[in-house]
């Protein structure tokens, strides 16, 4: 078994990676799954259809960013939300309310149940978790962290409600 390589936080947040960002746990880089056309297209749909509620309900979105969850522990978020202000300069400092995972066809849930349980014990209050090829959605929350089965994606303060099925039909 070859050993790991480990870098320092300050390595890490001045490194580009060749295709999509990478994360950083307690020194170690961790490539992440590069996405396809489906995870793309829930993507896309999921920026636009929360970006159009912006000004509305007051949140930012943010697609593809560094999250630090730890002092040595940075995750990758597909998309990530904060209701509007101040989140930080570089990487944001303050949970997302709402952070969104969308699986690619190499995504295993025992990889992503340990980023779920991290996103939640940083604070972010809802997370979503939809997987393009089963064309289902796992919902979690500080009030039910082990997560349900949702056919809408909602959160609370502020409110949110879409429904799976638009999110799923890959077409505006």
């Amino acid at each position: 078994m070859a050993a790991k390589v480990l870098v320092s936080v300050e390595e890490y947040l001045g490194s580009s990676f060749d295709g999509a960002d990478c994360e950083y746990l307690d020194g170690e880089i961790v490539e992440r799954n590069m996405g396809e056309m489906p995870h793309s297209t829930i993507q896309k749909i999921l920026m636009f259809l929360l970006t159009q509620l912006e000004p509305h309900l007051g949140i930012q979105v943010q697609p593809e960013i560094r999250i630090q969850t730890g002092p040595r522990r940075y995750r990758v978020a597909d998309i990530a939300v904060w209701r509007a202000g101040c989140i930080g300069e570089r990487i944001p400092t303050v949970p997302p309310f709402l952070v969104i995972e969308i699986l690619s066809p190499e995504d295993r849930m025992v990889r992503m149940q340990p980023k779920i349980r991290e996103y939640l014990d940083h604070g972010a209050e809802w997370i979503w978790l939809v997987d393009p090829d089963e064309r289902q959605a796992l919902c979690y929350s500080q009030q039910n962290p082990a997560g349900w089965a949702c056919d809408v994606l909602r959160t609370e303060d502020p409110a949110l409600e879409i429904a799976l099925e638009t999110v799923l039909a890959g077409k505006l």
